[in-house]
């Protein structure tokens, strides 16, 4: 029998063996994570900067998820995804023929220049030769059009049935609980197949490490730039990648690894030299019917979010800011915006307006977006359906101007004068996305990284969710206060070490300290007093912005450069007018860069020593404003 067709016989319900599954399993598995395993009390050095080549630095990659094949086919309806199963023939048909050499005209006319492709899903490597002898041959047809391509595959997922018939030993592979039954993955329907189809793989089994590096082995081999790697919930996941980093770069040195961490894993990313994460969202402004059927992210969100105009401002930058300190400015970012105003994204793609507003506030902070196109997007792009074209389009024109304005994202690094401090939990991810929405600016930092110098640029420092912080961050703060800073401190911040033990809290929190103030709350204060008192406590030394409420921004340097630059998001359904940006210093000249329909030039209010103020007439969706020095280098762009 052949592959392709065993693929298909592992459709049908078996044996009439239905296990109860609850998908409770996985994800406990990883939402203890960090409470379990405390990640590393001490981080190794990660990948050298080296391991990333020319083409991927960050603010030059224009990406999509390109999931396909008939091994991602298989993997959806036997996962009950809605729309493969129960299936709708068109989206099956369409996914699994997505590698021919026509779709990749789709990637030519998005201006995309990175895509992953379905390699390893968890099938067995000889069920799953199929799919690599589709991918081989256009693989190499996307290099020959300039696009990069990297290896989707499973860490630590398997599909039971094929792997035990094909690979037996792969029995004593499986991820038990403590009833002792196999983990199932978390994300399964199976009542729609019956029975459990995927089981999670005990990533402590070095066989199963073996396999993983085998699967790298080939993606090598057939091309592949890089390798992502999906269903990471484990309790091995640090050990696990350090390895798999270390292999692949013996392969190949500059090759890409990216993991799909999850919230409370995301300081993984330490250890790899690409990031990723599906758990972005769309942006714009909710309306607060659609927000309560979505469950928008998690809980606690809607109470952190901006009102504007009888609905709820939603935006990403916290998890911007948290993969802005993960990335060290040198590794490349892309983030999905799976969570959706409306649908799931296999059955809901967005608007050509909403598309173009995600990709402008990741390109903020030289953030590629991770486009979805599984399921409907991709049905509809390939039938012509003018809606999905429409959309296609828009993506294009933005990805068109991302490339040809390429200098301005590259080596550019946000500027703050504020800094919150989390722990390895990443948690607060909400409240960074509601005092963002404010358009307060300020970077994240890790208590494992706090040393005197690193705090000493910031006017306030804030410990908002790092339960955990070790003794020598302890006394990096306390030279920081003393020196004349000012710390704000949650009530559950700082109570225990790094390897969890409880401590007294120092005597200084709460007092004046020095020249310095540590204030202590007693409860973590509503968002918009504590946007209020951080604001208070900075320095109004980056810009001014004045402009309608639902307006963002960001502001980015390129110290080589001498450039000083502001990034617009207007996330309101219509144009802006009469915008005021203010930035301190005398600069030579002004230019205004938008993708939208183009406007008149920006009007100079005033250039002083100390300050240069211009009016923006009108703003769409996103403008870049690049104040030149006086003396820009011959060679900057």
């Amino acid at each position: 029998m052949s592959n392709g067709w065993r693929l298909l016989m592992l459709f049908s319900v078996c044996g009439g063996c239905f296990i109860a599954a609850s998908s409770a399993s996985a994800q406990t598995e990883s939402a203890t994570t960090a409470a379990s395993y405390g990640y590393l009390s001490e981080w190794p050095v990660g990948p050298p900067s080296s391991s990333v080549p020319d083409w991927a630095h960050p603010g030059m990659i224009r990406f999509s998820r390109w999931d396909g094949g008939p091994v991602e086919t298989a993997k959806a309806m036997l996962s009950g995804w809605e729309g493969f199963n129960p299936p709708i023939p068109d989206y099956l048909f369409v996914m699994t023929n997505w590698y021919q050499p026509s779709t990749i005209q789709f990637l030519r006319s998005a201006n995309l220049n990175l895509i992953w492709v379905t390699f390893s899903v968890g099938f067995s490597i000889p069920t799953e030769e199929v799919q690599r002898a589709l991918l081989r041959p256009y693989i190499d047809q996307c290099h020959r059009q300039g696009i990069r391509v990297m290896a989707y595959e499973s860490v630590a997922n398997l599909f039971w049935e094929d792997m035990y018939e094909h690979v037996p030993e792969s029995k004593h592979w499986v991820s038990t609980g403590a009833d002792g039954r196999p983990v199932p993955y978390g994300a399964g329907n199976y009542a729609k197949m019956g029975r459990v189809t995927r089981y999670m793989a005990d990533l402590a089994n070095p066989q199963w490490q073996n396999y993983l590096k085998r699967r790298i082995d080939m993606a090598v081999d057939a091309g592949a730039d890089g390798v992502m790697y999906d269903n990471c919930a484990s309790l091995r996941l640090a050990e696990v990648f350090q390895d798999l980093m270390r292999h692949a770069l013996s392969r190949k040195r500059d090759f890409l690894i990216m993991a799909n961490f999850h919230r409370h894993d995301f300081i993984l990313n330490r250890l790899v030299n690409a990031i990723t994460t599906e758990e972005g969202g769309e942006a714009g402004i909710f309306s607060p019917q659609k927000l309560a059927a979505a469950r928008y992210r998690w809980p606690g969100e809607r109470g952190t979010m901006l009102p504007v105009e009888g609905g709820y401002l939603a935006n990403n930058i916290g998890r911007f800011r948290i993969f802005e300190n993960l990335s060290e400015g040198w590794k490349p970012v892309m983030i999905e915006s799976r969570v959706r105003e409306v649908g799931i994204p296999e059955t809901h793609f967005m608007s050509a307006e909403r598309h173009q507003l995600v990709m402008a506030e990741n390109m903020m902070f030289s953030i590629a977006t991770e486009l979805f196109i599984e399921g409907r997007f991709a049905h509809d792009l390939w039938y012509a359906k003018p809606e999905a074209l429409r959309a296609w389009g828009a993506i294009g024109q933005y990805n068109r101007f991302f490339a040809d304005q390429q200098p301005y994202y590259v080596g550019a690094h946000s500027l703050a004068t504020l800094a919150i401090v989390l722990d390895n939990r990443s948690e607060g991810e909400a409240i960074l996305n509601g005092l963002a929405g404010r358009n307060l600016l300020y970077h994240v930092l890790y208590e494992h990284e706090l040393t005197p110098a690193k705090l000493r640029p910031y006017a306030a420092v804030v410990l908002l969710t790092a339960d955990m912080v070790r003794d020598r961050a302890i006394s990096a703060l306390d030279e920081y206060v003393a020196g004349g800073g000012k710390l704000f401190i949650a009530p559950q911040a700082a109570q225990k070490d790094e390897n969890g033990r409880r401590r007294q809290r120092p005597a200084w929190f709460g007092q004046k300290h020095g020249k310095g103030a540590a204030v202590t709350w007693q409860r973590i204060p509503p968002i918009n007093e504590m946007a209020a008192a951080l604001r208070a406590a900075d320095r109004p030394s980056l810009a001014r912005i004045e402009a309608p409420t639902g307006v963002l921004y960001n502001v980015t340097e390129q110290p080589q450069a001498g450039r000083l630059l502001v990034h617009l998001t207007n996330y309101l359904p219509r144009p802006v007018g009469k915008i005021v940006v203010a930035v301190p210093g005398r600069y030579k000249g002004v230019t205004l860069l938008t993708p939208d329909v183009r406007c008149e030039s920006p009007r100079l209010l005033r250039s002083t020593e100390t300050v240069t103020e211009i009016e923006l007439p009108q703003l769409k969706i996103y403008s870049l404003l690049v104040f030149r020095p006086e003396r820009e280098r011959s060679d900057a762009r």
